[in-house]
């Protein structure tokens, strides 16, 4: 990087200013200070919500929502994280331990779901058998009274008749 388009011509304050401007020693400076994972407000809120328990919804601005959260989950000290003007900062290994417990509640819901959906299939299975057992039933009454009767001569003359 230099301003004469020159190959191998360096200018360290030109790379400096790249660097800067780019946000890569904000960065450094960060990781350095001990937060190495960081996440704006918005996504931290939508993807975490679920672990704020019932008290952030749409409508909670994402500063106080991300607040919310963090003090909401459980085993979450307030030494993990720092919250910025724009981002929350995590310690190593905080957002892994959030994405845990993300994991988790997901988890149940997503087995409660499933038991849901498949107790309403299998009952819907079971009533569809019933109904063929009852009409196995019908069936089987109505030869048993077709065998008894088919030598009648009165049910041979109502059967020759159209009704």
């Amino acid at each position: 990087p230099n301003n004469h388009k020159q190959p191998g011509g360096v200018e360290p304050p030109l790379i400096m200013h790249q660097l800067t401007c780019n946000g890569v020693l904000e960065g450094i400076r960060i990781c350095m200070r001990g937060f190495p994972n960081r996440i704006h407000y918005p996504d931290f809120k939508q993807r975490y919500a679920i672990l704020g328990q019932g008290k952030v919804n749409q409508g909670t601005e994402a500063k106080s929502a991300a607040g919310t959260i963090l003090e909401m989950t459980p085993g979450f000290e307030a030494e993990k994280y720092r919250i910025g003007h724009t981002k929350v900062f995590f310690r190593a290994g905080a957002l892994a331990m959030l994405e845990e417990a993300r994991d988790d509640i997901v988890m149940k819901l997503t087995r409660y779901a499933q038991g849901a959906l498949r107790g309403y299939a299998s009952r819907k299975s079971f009533a569809n058998r019933k109904k063929q057992r009852e009409l196995i039933q019908v069936i089987q009454r109505t030869f048993r009274s077709y065998m008894r009767n088919r030598d009648w001569g009165w049910f041979k003359i109502i059967q020759k008749t159209d009704l």
